[in-house]
């Protein structure tokens, strides 16, 4: 009952019955899935940072070499790596990756492990297949394609998570002692070009985001449907991560997770505006703006992962389209709380959906 606990701080009231419908959608997993030529199979905790984010647009480049630093905390703190030894702060730090070479190096690591990842996490193939991996085709990999594939693996490389927790005992300046621990995401990249063998390490205390055990499929589809457009790629792996008919999300949310870096709050906004409108555009996503006091939310009516077309959505029978777990009908049962709870948005009710809200992303 940690929720209960949790929840209580806030000192809000939420009836047993929505916290028990919390904590059966919070257990929720999501299934045996494996990554193929359609879709990658991505941990939805790192979808939902802002590890992957779109190229910033300027006269230079000194904004795109800046490092990064991620307060991964809310989505990583239940890695047995954190829980085992009590760490309460988690970062991630490291270079910027942007969706439109490092994500794709990315997918490219998560296929490989799949695919050709030994107990130990190893992973060796030759670089055409991993480039496959990446999404790049055969033809194209010449020099200038594998110096761009390796120059994202050392950028993914340079990305380091750290732990940290604070002691009782004292230093001699009266600040608390710490203990930290600070591990890679990947490790160990080795490539012969002579031989055409490339080779890396998954970092074993890192395993669960490996393993897929809170997972999200994507399709890799959408992605390749939305060239040069990493803003519009961002969000459609943060969206795609959300559950099954996700509350509102704020536009300070949104541009949180796209890390636009020392761009204006208009420019900002204009840009998240840009990149919902082309997944509208483009089939995937149905949506709606709304305002509660002076913020903005995104209200998600519909996804459509697959690009199907009416027709095609049409044809599934409506025994498939309704949902039958119990996971499912009790996000059903949870959206239809919140709903109630937003058609009064009184102080005290809008605190009750942050709280839900919370609770939720951390899934």
């Amino acid at each position: 009952m940690a929720e209960r606990k949790k929840i209580a701080k806030k000192n809000i009231k939420i009836d047993d019955d929505l916290i028990e419908e919390l904590e059966i959608v919070q257990n929720q997993y999501t299934g045996n899935l494996k990554p193929n030529d359609q879709n990658t199979v991505q941990p939805i905790a790192l979808m939902r940072l802002g590890l992957f984010v779109p190229t910033l647009k300027s006269t230079n480049n000194r904004n795109n070499k800046k490092g990064s630093v991620i307060d991964a905390t809310e989505e990583l703190i239940q890695l047995e790596t954190a829980k085992s030894e009590g760490f309460t702060d988690i970062k991630i730090t490291g270079s910027r990756l942007d969706m439109d070479s490092d994500f794709k190096t990315w997918v490219g690591i998560v296929r490989g492990l799949a695919d050709f990842g030994d107990e130990s996490g190893r992973v060796e193939m030759s670089i055409t297949q991993f480039a496959k991996y990446c999404g790049y085709p055969s033809s194209r990999l010449r020099k200038t394609l594998r110096e761009k594939v390796l120059n994202s693996l050392r950028k993914i490389m340079s990305a380091t998570v750290s732990f940290q927790k604070t002691l009782e005992t004292k230093n001699e300046d009266g600040s608390n002692k710490i203990v930290m621990k600070m591990v890679h995401l990947l490790n160990n990249v080795d490539y012969n070009e002579e031989t055409g063998i490339i080779s890396f390490e998954a970092e074993k205390r890192l395993k669960e985001l490996y393993q897929f055990d809170h997972k999200v499929l994507l399709q890799l589809k959408v992605i390749q449907k939305l060239p040069r457009k990493e803003t519009a790629q961002a969000l459609y792996t943060f969206i795609e991560s959300l559950p099954a008919n996700p509350i509102p999300i704020s536009l300070a949310r949104l541009r949180a997770r796209l890390n636009f870096g020392n761009k204006s709050i208009y420019s900002q906004n204009q840009l998240v505006r840009k990149g919902m409108k082309t997944l509208e555009e483009l089939g995937y996503l149905s949506y709606s703006e709304i305002k509660k006091n002076r913020s903005v939310f995104f209200s998600i009516h519909h996804r459509n992962p697959k690009l199907k077309t009416v027709s095609e959505v049409d044809a599934i029978p409506p025994e498939i389209k309704k949902p039958t777990d119990q996971t499912s009908l009790a996000k059903e049962r949870l959206r239809a709380r919140i709903a109630e709870l937003a058609s009064d948005p009184t102080e005290e009710n809008l605190k009750m959906i942050d709280a839900i809200a919370a609770t939720i992303r951390s899934l």
